[in-house]
């Protein structure tokens, strides 16, 4: 079972404009609300691909009916939600379709005490004794500490060494989980230089910027999305990077969750490097070509499968 974390999760509400202007009223017209965040569309994206899948994080119900619930429920998805105080942050995404480009306007979102903080931490370390690999995703709700995803990751080597642990975040929360040493982490080519503070002019440089980062941090898989440019992969053993998907793109949110979900579904499998490669970059792409904040389908997952990417052996 592949689980996934989501402590600070969303209401993705997606619009599209004809072509975005600063200066001027856009009218738009509304795509999709969907709740959400990107712990949760990872297991939607594995759920989508028939994958056995559970996930957890906070709710923020404030009494109310939880739409995270009810997304869940109708996707026969497990989970596992610690109800805490005040609303679901509201993140607004503004696709411009002259350009193929969102424009992400995201909320902060309700705060969470300490103890919800330690409480939530227990749960990671219990459902993760049951799971092969666990995805720790997204922002941090205020009120956890930047080093939350850290103590998870430690928490879970030290008393679930049978589970995989996933990296998707950004910034501090991302260097200070490496001193854990998880499995894979999988930052865009902008968060990896910002993070890393590397500027990167070629896939020779990227890669060996990521054999250092693997090596200092002892991590067994790095994949780097490279949007329209493709992504790379890369371990000790060898590194490959390949061409993007080509497909009618419709929203660009949720494709590295997607790709996230594909890679592990590949490891999962035990299948070689290239072909994980491939499933990250081809479940990617099945979601990008859905509107809104929807993830991949098997069926479109399997029809651009045999599609060619042009993937090369780096080193």
């Amino acid at each position: 079972m592949i689980t996934t974390l989501t402590p600070n999760p969303c209401i993705d509400k997606t619009v599209a404009v004809e072509k975005f202007d600063i200066y001027k009223m856009n009218r738009v017209r509304v795509l999709r609300t969907d709740a959400c965040g990107k712990g949760i569309n990872v297991s939607l994206a594995l759920n989508g691909l028939g994958v056995e899948t559970m996930t957890i994080g906070f709710d923020f119900t404030d009494g109310h009916a939880s739409p995270l619930k009810q997304s869940m429920a109708a996707h026969n998805i497990p989970y596992e939600f610690i109800d805490v105080p005040g609303q679901l942050r509201v993140c607004t995404k503004i696709f411009d379709e002259s350009l193929k480009h969102t424009i992400e306007v995201n909320e902060y979102g309700a705060p969470v005490s300490a103890e919800a903080g330690e409480k939530l931490l227990r749960l990671v370390v219990d459902i993760a004794k049951k799971s092969d690999f666990i995805t720790l995703s997204g922002s941090l709700p205020k009120g956890l500490d930047s080093d939350f995803y850290f103590r998870c990751a430690q928490a879970v080597k030290q008393e679930a060494p049978n589970c995989k642990v996933v990296v998707d975040a950004e910034k501090q929360l991302l260097l200070k989980a490496l001193e854990a040493s998880p499995f894979f982490i999988k930052p865009n080519i902008h968060e990896f230089q910002g993070t890393f503070n590397c500027q990167i002019n070629n896939i020779e440089e990227l890669d060996k910027a990521a054999q250092d980062i693997i090596r200092r941090y002892s991590l067994g898989l790095i994949c780097i999305s490279m949007g329209a440019d493709g992504a790379y992969i890369g371990s000790l053993e060898g590194a490959y990077t390949c061409n993007a998907v080509q497909v009618d793109v419709r929203s660009i949110q949720g494709a590295g969750d997607s790709m996230v979900a594909g890679i592990c579904t590949a490891v999962q499998r035990s299948l070689p490097l290239p072909d994980i490669l491939r499933y990250g970059v081809t479940a990617s792409g099945a979601s990008i070509s859905r509107e809104g904040s929807q993830m991949c389908t098997l069926e479109d997952f399997q029809a651009l499968l045999t599609q060619d990417i042009n993937i090369r052996k780096v080193r």
